[in-house]
């Protein structure tokens, strides 16, 4: 019986993917488990120099970029573990922390947890972002020009980030889609990412519809056991330039929509614009 399923999302990172791979390989041994590889429409030659490496991962090509959650969505249709690890191309272990993490979600004391992540870190060893809060709109009309039209009651008291504990395992909002481990169970019942996502904010709207159909249920991360993630987060974005921020902006604005109300989508997109744009 396959426990775990894997799944990674490519495109034209196969040196990468390939060094994820290996080290799921090396590190993880506990389990039986399963690794889904999505391909969208990369030119480096990803499939066929995974293909060769591990000939037992599952490959699934798309002959276009279809976004990072619609890509994850067509493994998780394939996939029959009882556990789903969404797992950045970008990740590579150094210690059996996929065991680490399933250990702990079988054991009673940890029914109740829907999402756990492990504590991420960059490849010096210093902290990457593990998990955040959902988007607050509230957050966002304090910091705007918006905050003019709203009650102070409005966006006073709000909850500050989570604070990274390293001793013990502790609640967050979400957990990072680097790597993201869910119960089968809960994706059966809510389904995947929202296919309207192209990139950016899908496990925040996942989380907050898990939580809306499981109000029971929390996402932990567990930082007694460590993932490396290369991605250098805010920073790498802004030398990406407007176009990818642009595509956070359409991202979050979609999210606020979703969960909140078109108004606000749209008031955030209107704001996040004229900053990126005007300011």
């Amino acid at each position: 019986m396959i426990e775990l399923s894997i799944i990674f999302v490519n495109y034209n990172t196969s040196v990468l993917t390939c060094k994820a791979i290996e080290t799921v390989y090396r590190f993880t041994s506990e389990y039986f488990f399963e690794i889904i590889v999505v391909d969208n429409a990369s030119k480096d030659n990803s499939i066929s120099q995974i293909q060769r490496k591990f000939p037992k991962v599952k490959v699934i090509q798309n002959k276009k970029n279809i976004g990072f959650g619609r890509a994850n969505n067509k493994g998780l249709a394939i996939a029959k573990g009882k556990y789903i690890l969404f797992l950045n191309t970008d990740t590579y272990l150094e210690e059996p922390a996929i065991d680490g993490l399933l250990n702990e979600l079988e054991k009673n004391e940890y029914q109740n947890v829907a999402v756990a992540g492990a504590k991420l870190t960059k490849p010096d060893g210093s902290y990457n972002i593990s998990s955040g809060l959902l988007p607050s709109f509230q957050h966002f009309v304090k910091g705007s020009f918006y905050k003019v039209f709203f009650k102070p009651s409005f966006y006073e008291n709000l909850p500050e980030r989570n604070v990274p504990i390293d001793n013990k395992p502790y609640k967050v909002d979400y957990v990072s889609g680097a790597d993201f481990l869910v119960r089968r169970k809960v994706l059966d019942k809510i389904g995947g990412f929202d296919p309207r996502f192209f990139l950016y904010n899908e496990e925040s709207e996942l989380t907050f519809r898990i939580y809306r159909h499981f109000p029971q249920m929390v996402s932990m991360i567990f930082p007694q056991y460590k993932i490396v993630h290369i991605s250098q987060g805010s920073s790498e974005i802004d030398k990406l330039g407007k176009k990818f921020k642009h595509r956070q902006i359409k991202s979050r604005a979609l999210y606020y929509t979703i969960t909140r109300n078109k108004f606000s989508g749209v008031m955030y997109y209107i704001a996040s614009i004229k900053r990126l744009y005007l300011n």
